[in-house]
């Protein structure tokens, strides 16, 4: 933990708030559970949810961000400072590390044998470094900051990915990823989702390789809004607006090769998110980003704050997160634990509501903690 530095670059509350709005809304995920709230549930298989949309949304937040920490160092070199590349390992190392220390405190409670070694974190990781190294790549091929070069790239790393979905066997069919058995090869049955059981790995290696697709589509939105974020609003929108058209439209067209599905990342999936993610980001950028200067304000609106704290500080809210929920469930007063307490006796809401009421309990006291962090200016920076 350490006090924030003097951004190197202009910062878009925008950005920030996007993603702290995604976190916030991901909080609300250990409701799913509830009957009675369909809408909170993940498509039991083929299909686009509200949920299934949460974590692909937050990919495409890290390419926005990504994209302005690779920002050239100056515009003659091409290149950005050489202290960033050091950054981008250590951000690899440690969110693998944090995401084993999220599946150990949660899943195995500590037991290495039973240990998931992939998971969100883990995800998020490896898709930020592949990400990264493609668009550094591509810079170094096509020159420049090309939208169309890196758009280009995350739309055939969709689509590779998807051959290989069609092409590649697996059993039972239609009902798993041909990809698992490269993660139970690697890391062993026992140490991915549901120990190899359930068919696929949501967060399996080759998959969180390809999901750096939805890294690079927010990627090419954030140079755009780089390029055109102070200049003109209009600009801003229209173009980010046309790149979100052009992801939904070829999600439409995917569609009809493999349908949407969020387990497997089917190219549809990872388009429709991608372009639905891009949408909901011009409207955050209006309501914030516009709003603050065409009213000549010195910050964004007051009611972004929170989301901002969640944003700035993102892996806190997901470590805070995990540990609160597993302590919750693990710690025992009396002869219930925490969690059935506060279901049963404090809360005073019938099924289901209730199940929403102690995730909004949940997400007070993450963004309170957060809110602290924010005001003292301390953030986990990777």
């Amino acid at each position: 933990m350490s006090s924030i530095d003097a951004a190197r670059h202009t910062r878009f509350a925008s950005v920030d708030t996007f993603r702290g709005a995604v976190l916030a809304l991901m909080l609300f995920t250990p409701a799913t559970s509830a009957a009675g709230y369909a809408w909170l549930r993940h498509a039991e298989w083929d299909g686009l949810t509200a949920s299934d949309w949460l974590f692909p949304t937050f990919l495409v937040t890290s390419g926005l961000s990504l994209s302005f920490l690779l920002r050239p160092r100056t515009a003659e070199s091409g290149r950005p400072a050489s202290t960033t590349y050091v950054r981008l390992i250590r951000r690899l190392v440690l969110l693998i590390v944090a995401g084993l220390v999220y599946n150990a405190y949660g899943d195995s409670w500590f037991d290495l044998g039973e240990l998931r070694f992939t998971g969100v974190l883990q995800m998020i990781g490896i898709a930020g470094a592949v990400a990264a190294a493609a668009a550094l790549a591509g810079r170094a091929l096509g020159g420049g900051q090309k939208t169309w070069w890196i758009v280009a790239l995350a739309t055939a790393i969709t689509l590779l990915y998807g051959v290989g979905l069609d092409v590649a066997s697996c059993d039972p069919a239609g009902r798993c990823s041909p990809y698992l058995g490269i993660d139970t090869a690697l890391l062993g049955d026992s140490h991915v989702y549901r120990a190899g059981q359930a068919g696929w790995d949501p967060e399996g290696i080759v998959t969180s390789i390809a999901s750096s697709a939805l890294v690079l589509y927010g990627f090419a939105a954030g140079v755009l809004l780089q390029r055109h974020g102070r200049a003109s609003h209009t600009q801003t929108v229209a173009r980010v607006a046309a790149l979100a058209a052009l992801c939904f439209a070829g999600g439409l067209v995917a569609a009809q090769w493999l349908p949407a599905n969020k387990r497997l990342l089917t190219p549809a999936f990872v388009l429709l998110a991608a372009g639905t993610a891009l949408a909901v980001f011009c409207i955050v950028y209006l309501l914030v980003d516009a709003t603050q200067r065409a009213s000549s304000n010195s910050g964004p609106p007051r009611a972004a704050w929170p989301f901002i704290a969640l944003g700035r500080n993102a892996l806190i809210v997901f470590l805070a997160e995990r540990f609160l929920l597993q302590t919750a469930r693990r710690v025992r007063l009396g002869d219930r634990s925490i969690q059935e307490r506060l279901l049963q006796d404090v809360l005073p809401f019938g099924e289901p509501a209730v199940h929403l009421a102690y995730t909004a309990v949940l997400l007070v006291i993450v963004t309170l903690i957060v809110g602290v962090l924010h005001r003292r200016r301390l953030y986990l920076a990777l």
